[in-house]
């Protein structure tokens, strides 16, 4: 019997290890036994900003995945991730390339794509208009609000009204529409987006286990003095309040912290903690090495920015910690994630919904 066809569509993807990376894992999984799974993303070019020579000049190139999912991966503009016109032209490159191949590829069943970034989803609306394929649509983040939380864009701009009017098309014209946090599902519903094509499927995570691998902080016994160990994974950026984070840091010198990743505060955060005893800069490291270092850490450290857009932020990571019964130290705003993390402490609170089990049923549910 023929597998029906489905195409995941993501700017990012393997060899990178991201949010979004690691979301679009999950779906290949999910799916494989049942679909035959096509990814259409990027061409590698993190952290260096240089493609490797078997991506240059090429506006296509076709792989077999670690999963044995085909992997197209569709030209890009290699460029920092640092909000630019450089960085507009990376997201364009990448939909016009990608839009190009699917004009003329094979029509799948349905696609799949995850956003942000917005431009991603916008080719899928286009390919919608013009090949009536039908498409899912995962927001794990708003855009263009997000965009505005972060002081990249005003809300009176015509770039904000521009993107308001598409991000609402896409919502409209969506087959089914996944979303991360009860806040987006409001957000999307006050867009006047009908009811039933809105579901909630929070970030997963699976129960960490012993896996053979030392322990990564043998080798810092000395230095943590085996104090409490508080980690925080992921980019180092404007979202997160890493001026009461340093405040946080130096009053609780029983505890130590360790930083995984880069970002644009990086360098900042390691300026503002020069002299701490209780700190520890690391270098991004595999998605397999960060569960690791949450296997063998007491606490996971969440410093994130006081503002309304973050009241509704639920990253992979917290979930993570959540699923696995770590302490967790939290600066920000009351919100979806406070609510939480206050049964949690309770030991009210129920993550069944973020489990990978969970989340492979509902998915294939979905699709159908």
């Amino acid at each position: 019997m023929t597998k029906k066809k489905i195409h995941i569509y993501t700017q990012y993807y393997f060899p990178i290890s991201n949010a979004c990376s690691n979301r679009v894992e999950k779906y290949i999984l999910a799916l494989k036994h049942n679909y035959d799974i096509s990814v259409i993303t990027w061409m590698p070019n993190y952290p260096t900003w240089i493609k490797n020579t078997e991506y240059k000049y090429k506006l296509f190139k076709r792989e077999i995945g670690r999963f044995w999912e085909n992997i197209i991966r569709t030209y890009e503009l290699a460029t920092k991730n640092e909000w630019s016109i450089l960085r507009l032209l990376n997201y364009f490159s990448f939909m016009i390339s990608s839009s190009i191949y699917w004009l003329f590829s094979q029509k799948p069943e349905k696609i799949i794509v995850t956003s942000p970034p917005l431009f991603t989803a916008l080719s899928v609306l286009f390919l919608y208009k013009i090949r009536k394929i039908p498409y899912i649509l995962e927001v794990r983040d708003l855009w263009p609000e997000s965009v505005v939380a972060l002081w990249y864009m005003k809300k009176k701009s015509l770039g904000y009204k521009l993107f308001s009017r598409l991000e609402k098309s896409l919502y409209q014209n969506a087959d089914q529409i996944i979303w991360v946090t009860q806040w987006i599902c409001s957000y999307i519903k006050e867009l006047w987006i009908d009811n039933k094509k809105i579901n909630l499927q929070y970030n997963v995570s699976k129960k960490l286990i012993w896996n053979n691998l030392q322990n990564p902080y043998l080798n810092l016994s000395e230095k943590i003095s085996w104090k409490k160990i508080f980690l925080f994974a992921g980019n180092i950026n404007e979202a997160y309040d890493f001026e009461s984070a340093v405040i946080k840091i130096k009053e609780k010198s029983n505890l130590f912290f360790v930083f995984i990743w880069d970002g644009s505060m990086k360098n900042y955060l390691i300026e503002k903690t020069n002299g701490f005893n209780n700190i520890l800069f690391l270098n991004r490291v595999s998605y397999k090495e960060v569960q690791n270092y949450i296997y063998y850490s007491q606490g996971i450290f969440i410093p994130l920015q006081n503002n309304d857009f973050f009241k509704w932020t639920f990253p992979v990571k917290w979930i993570e910690a959540l699923v696995n019964n770590k302490e967790i130290l939290f600066i920000g705003p009351e919100g979806e994630f406070s609510s939480c993390l206050e049964k949690y402490n309770k030991w009210e609170f129920k993550s069944e919904i973020m489990t990978y089990e969970y989340f492979q049923k509902h998915i294939n549910w979905l699709i159908k």
